[in-house]
């Protein structure tokens, strides 16, 4: 009897210190679906804003955000590239045209930016005669 019990109770132990096998690894779920990115709404453009080309002053033009001021910027080249009846443009003057014009402007805060425009495109021009 005695070789019964040892060989139970040495059974037990046995499978008592035998660790189970882990569990199956289960793939992790998929993740969440990303919902589609839906582009930004444009901000809206101002209903019936007029400006007067001829008259917007440099002020206003100095304070306009960065943004809009490089697209009045080269509005305003082209105008006055336009009204000088120039059919080309050297690409890399336009840094140069601007410069000038904005200098202009900000000495001159009640003049017009069609002036200013002038001035720096006036400026550019005789600048690269000198050369």
């Amino acid at each position: 009897m005695n070789g019964k019990i040892a060989a139970v109770l040495l059974s037990g132990l046995m499978f008592g210190c035998v660790q189970p096998p882990p569990p199956a690894a289960t793939a992790p779920p998929p993740p969440a679906p990303v919902p589609a990115a839906t582009p930004a709404p444009a901000a809206p453009l101002p209903a019936d804003r007029v400006v007067s080309i001829r008259g917007a002053l440099c002020e206003r033009f100095i304070e306009l955000s960065d943004e809009d001021r490089e697209a009045a910027t080269m509005f305003y080249i082209g105008y006055q590239l336009s009204r000088s009846r120039a059919g080309i443009i050297n690409v890399a003057s336009i840094p140069s045209i601007a410069t000038l014009s904005m200098n202009y402007c900000l000495d001159h805060r009640n003049r017009t930016v069609a002036e200013a425009f002038a001035v720096g495109y006036g400026s550019y021009l005789r600048s690269r005669r000198g050369r």
